[in-house]
């Protein structure tokens, strides 16, 4: 079996998803199909016509209505930046194409209610890069969440910090700018954290928000200065199903405590994600002594099982960044190859819902950080 695949964009994040797909046959991760480089469009096709050609793909286009047009491409990855997303997703969907879009899906819910909407319509295969589900421990957690091995969940705590943009002398990008990212560490980095709570414990009910834009204003390339119009830090308190009350926050501006990590709570015990480690988690019980969790057990989790066959075993990582990717990616290739979206995809369906909790965020922000109900 093959996947014929088409690549809309040659940035830093499409370069991870090619670094995982030209290494698959070195990694001895579980498939039994090929990947063709079929084509890319960028819009600077002359200058990376010959890195390309270097990477392996057959054909490279200027616009996005020429790669959508070819018969043969199977899937379009959508890995440009974040304001033309919508356009290129809807152009895909309407002729026919299967779809993996970069996260965020879109700059707003309207835009992602859309992209949602189209894709439905046409019955394309979807999926969006919220990579951190497809982690072994989360995996794990899901797993053991669902045997209800914690009891009652009551509480949560997620981060995810970054450092690179306390530097003032950073250069100003289509990432700071409200029009063309839709947002700041909140889309960026806390999306996958609203993305893992939906997915491991339920749906978001309301949203308590606070940011803040540290470095206010930095210099464009040309030397200009310009205003930042987006957030460098996040904190949102968060009630799930009502029951279940915690905070997540994400900055781009934590300087010596990078990382991503997330605890659950319950009447029964804990878990503990160091994404650091993207292979286990620490589970305690109620007396505070750290418990195994028998492997066959966790196998009886379909995501799970899924999940410990795609991802590479860690002599053979790329670093979790790339393995992440990779094993997204894996996934959506066998839900198109099966006919069916596997279990546990993160789908333009949830993609819109996340969206629709940041949207919340952001109306809370501007609100003295009242709670806001989510309508997805």
């Amino acid at each position: 079996m093959e996947i014929n695949y088409g690549l809309a964009g040659l940035g830093m994040i499409a370069k991870n998803h090619l670094l995982g797909i030209r290494n698959m046959s070195l990694i001895s991760v579980y498939i039994d199909f090929q990947v063709n480089l079929k084509a890319l469009f960028t819009t600077h096709s002359d200058k990376n016509y010959k890195e390309a050609k270097l990477i392996g793909f057959e054909r490279i286009v200027d616009s996005m209505e020429k790669l959508v047009q070819m018969p043969d491409i199977d899937l379009v990855d959508v890995c440009t930046p974040n304001y033309l997303h919508n356009e290129q997703v809807l152009l895909a969907a309407e002729y026919g194409k299967n779809i993996y879009c970069e996260k965020p899906l879109g700059m707003n819910s309207y835009e992602t209610g859309k992209m949602l909407e189209a894709v439905q319509k046409k019955r394309i295969k979807n999926q969006v890069a919220l990579v951190m589900r497809f982690s072994p421990a989360v995996a794990f957690a899901h797993a053991i969440l669902k045997k209800r091995v914690l009891g009652k969940i009551y509480a949560f705590r997620g981060e995810f910090f970054h450092s690179s943009y306390l530097d003032p002398a950073k250069k100003m990008t289509w990432r700071l700018e409200k029009e063309k990212s839709g947002g700041g560490a909140l889309v960026d980095l806390g999306i996958h954290l609203i993305d893992l709570l939906r997915f491991l414990i339920g749906e978001i009910e309301s949203v308590s928000a606070f940011t803040n834009t540290v470095v206010k204003k930095r210099q464009t390339f040309e030397k200009k200065l310009e205003d930042v119009e987006v957030d460098d830090w996040v904190l949102l308190s968060m009630k799930i199903d009502s029951d279940v009350k915690g905070t997540i926050e994400a900055s781009r501006v934590a300087v010596g405590n990078e990382g991503t990590r997330l605890s659950i709570y319950g009447d029964r015990g804990s878990l503990h994600l160091d994404f650091k480690n993207p292979y286990s988690l620490s589970i305690f019980d109620i007396d505070s002594r750290n418990i195994h969790i028998e492997n066959g057990v966790l196998l009886e989790d379909e995501f799970y099982a899924e999940v410990s066959k795609l991802y590479p075993d860690p002599k053979l990582s790329q670093g979790s960044m790339v393995d992440l990717h990779l094993t997204s990616l894996l996934w959506f290739f066998k839900s198109i190859l099966s006919g069916k979206i596997l279990s546990g995809t993160p789908t333009f369906e949830e993609a819109h819902k996340a969206q629709v909790v940041a949207d919340a965020a952001y109306k809370s922000a501007l609100e003295n950080s009242m709670f806001v109900n989510v309508k997805y």
